[in-house]
């Protein structure tokens, strides 16, 4: 079976970033769509978005320009409790079980966070690299909202804006939504230590997350079988898929699934330098996530309580 036919292709152009409103004679096809995807496999490519081509491929030119600098014009731009800067290789270990931290660095890029920006500024880190992020984060800021929308009216919500609106600070002071930029070095350059990856198995933290990949891919996704399968590059496409309060949230209506990026098999393979932006989603910080069926599945928790205890297992 192809892995198109397992991570479903939906076109979201009924309602993309060109619209002002839904196509109505399309849209209800969309809603299901979404919906099947998200509720069975938890992850969905959407194509036809309105995102900007010229957009990321501007980010992603930017971050490789920034990550390519010497580690010790990066490291003052450290990651801080604030969630924004620099994230150096081998500090995050997304699966803890396994025995080494990921082969990667990354780039937290959260708008709200003033101080931070001025002070990336301050020190050096070029004010276009900053600026490709935030563009890139306002149009998957649309986005995120469009398809959350589509999302609760799948699930058949009495208000099928109300994720919506629990994400109303996005961008602000409030909500801890994120746009990383992700940067995988030849694995050629980095003696690889036994059972370490580049990106350990995971679920994602918050609400969704939309994944901007490169040409190169390396995105595997654990299918309910327990296998994993290859998330291929398609061309202009978003990766789509929910995380654990998303799913917690909707009493697992909806369902996080865990994916990881393994070390590059072939001898070609770890030459390359592999890059992914992602935008994760998460609700406002003052939001409390009760199971919409009133079923209390999971305990009612504060969207920010999720949020730092799930830092608190990877830093």
């Amino acid at each position: 079976m192809e892995n198109e036919q397992l991570i479903p292709v939906v076109d979201f152009s009924a309602y993309s970033l060109d619209r002002d409103q839904p196509d109505q004679e399309t849209f209800q096809v969309l809603i299901q769509e979404v919906f099947k995807a998200f509720s069975t496999i938890g992850f969905v490519y959407l194509v036809n978005t309105g995102i900007s081509r010229e957009v990321v491929k501007d980010a992603f030119t930017k971050s490789e320009n920034f990550f390519k600098l010497p580690a010790d014009q990066k490291k003052p731009f450290t990651r801080e409790k604030d969630n924004f800067g620099f994230v150096s290789i081998e500090l995050e270990g997304l699966n803890p079980e396994r025995p080494h931290k990921d082969l990667k660095e990354g780039f937290n890029y959260v708008p709200s966070t003033i101080s931070a920006i001025e002070k990336a500024k301050k020190h050096g880190i070029s004010p276009k690299f900053l600026d490709s992020l935030h563009l890139l984060f306002t149009q998957a800021e649309r986005l995120h909202q469009r398809i959350v929308e589509v999302m609760g009216r799948g699930l058949n919500l009495q208000d099928p804006m109300m994720f919506v609106k629990a994400h109303n600070l996005i961008g602000r002071q409030g909500n801890g939504s994120t746009l990383r930029s992700l940067f995988y070095p030849p694995t050629s350059d980095y003696p690889t230590k036994e059972g370490q990856v580049r990106c350990g198995e995971h679920s994602d933290y918050g609400g969704i997350t939309l994944l901007f990949q490169d040409s190169h891919g390396g995105l595997e996704v654990k299918q309910r079988n327990g296998n994993y399968i290859a998330a291929k590059p398609i061309e202009d496409a978003v990766v789509v898929n929910i995380g654990d309060l998303m799913q917690r949230w909707t009493a697992d209506k909806l369902v996080s699934t865990k994916h990881r990026v393994l070390m590059p098999f072939s001898e070609e393979g770890t030459k390359f330098v592999r890059q992914s932006i992602a935008f994760f989603g998460h609700p406002d910080d003052e939001e409390q996530i009760v199971c919409i069926d009133g079923s209390n599945k999971y305990p009612p928790i504060g969207s920010n309580e999720y949020l730092q205890y799930r830092f608190s297992l990877t830093y």
